[in-house]
């Protein structure tokens, strides 16, 4: 968990970032060129500084060393390359970018970053997984090929144990946690005599074409 973050860019998306960080407890040095930006965070944040990224010692005077995150926000690809280039030659090591189109991400990967934040793209991929599913009440993707996605058990699962649906072979899913909504509680690496019921929420992690299959299936 991070206890300090950087987030560099008070857009929409860095001004929310850097407000959901600093609620969360972690401290927040939150840097833009524009002062207009950074005084509406400066109430909220540990420091609010105006600085151009494009000037590398502007990064070197305000990033920590022990810094445990730092998340590039920037509007234009040039200044979000420019940054990012700066701050893999100070050697921070967990850098998060926010993309501003498909070609940006993929210079971003070229250079050597893996986190890699398309909020827009991911966004709405969660959307249309919502509006196509009839089983599928949330979507979270992993990497290109696995995801996390909250489900509604099928009617004939009810009253039965995972064990002997054998979920995980017939449905090549894991069931990480079941969210139960009578009594609310939710309970984690469920065991195998967990008795499921229709108002039970089973969040699962497998192959998105898994899930997608379980997604087509009609009670």
């Amino acid at each position: 968990m991070a206890r300090n973050a950087v987030v560099i860019g008070l857009g929409e998306f860095g001004l929310h970032l850097a407000l959901s960080l600093s609620k969360a407890g972690c401290e927040v040095i939150a840097l833009d060129i524009n002062e207009n930006k950074t005084e509406l965070v400066r109430d909220y944040v540990t420091q609010a500084i105006i600085g151009d990224v494009r000037q590398s010692q502007v990064l070197r005077n305000i990033i920590p060393e022990d810094i445990d995150v730092v998340v590039v926000c920037l509007g234009t690809i040039e200044s979000s390359i420019i940054a990012s280039l700066y701050l893999k030659e100070m050697g921070i090591k967990n850098v998060h970018i926010k993309a501003i189109n498909d070609e940006h991400e993929r210079i971003m990967t070229l250079m050597g970053f893996e986190n890699i934040i398309f909020p827009e793209k991911h966004m709405a991929e969660r959307i249309a997984q919502k509006i196509m599913s009839k089983n599928m009440l949330d979507y979270i993707p992993l990497t290109e090929d696995y995801s996390i996605a909250e489900i509604a058990p099928l009617t004939d699962m009810v009253s039965k144990t995972l064990k002997d649906l054998d979920f995980r072979r017939k449905y090549n899913m894991s069931v990480i946690a079941i969210k139960e909504l009578v009594p609310p509680s939710m309970k984690f690496m469920p065991g195998p005599n967990f008795v499921i019921k229709l108002s039970d929420v089973l969040i699962v992690m497998g192959a998105k074409e898994d899930i997608e299959k379980y997604n087509k299936m009609k009670d």
